[in-house]
């Protein structure tokens, strides 16, 4: 159920027939009609990652997916692809497809005849610093504005999404700067016993 935006308000509520994009339940059911899809063309999910698809046909492993919203990367052999990927194509809109070097959820991804590479240097390269100015950065006990908050949650998450995937070295350190900012927001706030 959904209340009408204001232009459509007569004070009922309207039952929806699908999931509309930007309610809290549309992401999952987007997961479901995708898996559905990929199980009715014999694709299963992997038991340790629910992003991850495997296609096997006589026991032998022929093509894999991986979704992360409406991103799919995919490989296989060319009958995976007439199987499952054309026929995947056939029941959703794709936008744009690449192979051998192209960029996938932040990471760049190269195929050579011997293997492929995969870094996040063109990522790494347009995080942007949080810049304080010298007044600011001499008030140390003030607390952070609103925008300054959100600049560093930003750029933590950011550093967060390198360490999960292609940085580790800086996985430490990105920790410690999530939990420097969770504390001083339970300092200020004497929300810690109740996170704890």
């Amino acid at each position: 159920f959904l209340k009408p935006p204001p232009e459509f308000n007569d004070g009922n509520l309207w039952k929806l027939k699908k999931t509309v994009y930007g309610l809290c339940d549309a992401a999952r059911d987007w997961y479901m009609r995708v898996k559905s899809a990929l199980n009715s063309l014999s694709v299963k999910m992997c038991s340790l990652a629910n992003s991850l698809f495997i296609w096997k046909r006589n026991g032998k492993l022929e093509g894999l997916t991986c979704i992360y919203v409406d991103d799919f990367l995919w490989a296989g052999n060319a009958t995976f692809k007439k199987c499952v990927i054309d026929e995947l194509q056939k029941q959703f809109l794709i936008g744009s497809s690449a192979s051998e070097s192209f960029t996938y959820v932040g990471l760049r991804i190269k195929s050579f005849s011997d293997g492929i590479t995969i870094d996040q240097t063109q990522y790494a390269s347009s995080l942007v610093p949080v810049t304080i100015s010298s007044a600011r950065n001499m008030q140390r006990k003030s607390q952070l504005s609103e925008s300054e908050k959100t600049a560093y949650r930003a750029l933590v998450g950011q550093l967060n999404w390198m360490a999960t995937h292609t940085r580790p070295d800086i996985a430490y350190d990105t920790c410690e700067l999530s939990v420097a900012f969770f504390k001083s927001y339970c300092n200020r706030t004497g929300k810690a016993k109740q996170a704890s």
